[in-house]
């Protein structure tokens, strides 16, 4: 099981799982629920998509990571900065054709998950440590001026 522990570190957690935890756990996971879960749906249409997307896009992600994560604490799941960054690149090449958004947005995800994979074998994690606060800062404030204006026909 050791080399696989390396890839899968939650595979050995759930493979000693202890059933004295589960009601804590189902707690947890409820909890956790209740807030991914319609946060998941606002988001899957601030990124174009259906609510059902977001559905799958709030649950998913997280049994993915409870087999391959490494922090017992993360919670895993769409944000607004990642839903108006697809928005963003992935509109304007579909055109208006929602098979062909759904189809690049997939693709975008894919090869985003594979930079993020081939990124973690060369180590290259502590690049993060080089990018200052204000940057930081500034690409957050961008993204919600951008998520305001994209919503203000909404609430208009």
């Amino acid at each position: 099981m050791p080399p696989l522990a390396r890839f899968a570190p939650g595979l050995a957690e759930l493979l000693e799982y202890k059933l004295e935890d589960a009601p804590a756990d189902i707690k947890a996971g409820l909890a956790v629920a209740a807030v991914a879960v319609p946060v998941g749906i606002a988001y899957a249409g601030l990124a174009g998509f259906r609510p059902e997307i977001g559905l799958y896009s709030s649950l998913l992600p997280l049994l993915a990571y409870a087999i391959f994560g490494s922090s017992r604490q993360l919670i895993v799941g769409p944000d607004a900065a990642t839903c108006a960054v697809i928005a963003a690149a992935v509109a304007p090449l579909a055109a208006g054709d929602e098979v062909a958004y759904a189809s690049l947005s997939a693709m975008l995800a894919l090869l985003t998950g594979l930079i993020c994979i081939a990124a973690s074998f060369l180590r290259l994690g502590a690049l993060a440590d080089f990018l200052s606060r204000p940057i930081l800062v500034g690409f957050l404030n961008g993204v919600a001026l951008s998520i305001i204006l994209g919503q203000a026909d909404k609430i208009l």
